[in-house]
């Protein structure tokens, strides 16, 4: 025959309470996980930043500056254009341009003074029918306009900007 052993009020009371600090160390250590967890998420978009910035023509710029080097030269499609044939109604062409304001801005920002720009159309290829009705052919030119860009190094126009990834 078993023996039904009843707890005391205090031994009730004092599981009772070490039940509920082992919740709240719990607790307590779901929340320390997650705010490493925040931490490390906020660290690894910080670096993604970084490392995304430098892949501009601004962060390519800065690194060219921090490294000592005179000049900098950059290229940018300006311009693209598609080759567009319409059966038995001709050629046409069809045009994506950019305005590289902003990226030339940014580089000297970054401490350069720009010296000259050219442009080149480099093309891609040619797309040709027959003119229907008559003789003759109709050509469409596809292609990239590239400006290249070349800048002298200007301490002058070197700004203090917050870097991107610091916000």
């Amino acid at each position: 025959m078993a023996l039904i052993s009843k707890k005391t009020p205090e031994e009730r009371a004092i599981e009772a309470g070490i039940k509920e600090q082992q919740r709240e160390l719990e607790q307590q250590q779901r929340k320390k996980a997650e705010a490493e967890q925040q931490a490390r998420e906020r660290e690894q978009r910080r670096e993604q930043v970084r490392e995304a910035f430098f892949t501009t023509p601004a962060g390519k710029a800065r690194l060219a500056f921090d490294e000592g080097d005179h000049v900098f030269q950059y290229s940018i499609d300006v311009m693209k254009q598609q080759a567009i044939i319409v059966a038995m109604v001709g050629s046409t062409t069809s045009k994506k341009t950019a305005d590289p304001v902003a990226i030339l801005n940014s580089v000297c920002n970054e401490g350069w003074e720009l010296l000259s720009g050219s442009f080149v159309f480099v093309e891609e290829g040619q797309q040709s029918r027959d003119k229907f009705g008559s003789s003759g052919q109709n050509i469409a030119t596809k292609g990239t306009t590239v400006g290249y860009y070349l800048f002298r190094r200007c301490d002058a126009n070197r700004r203090e900007t917050t870097d991107p990834w610091e916000q």
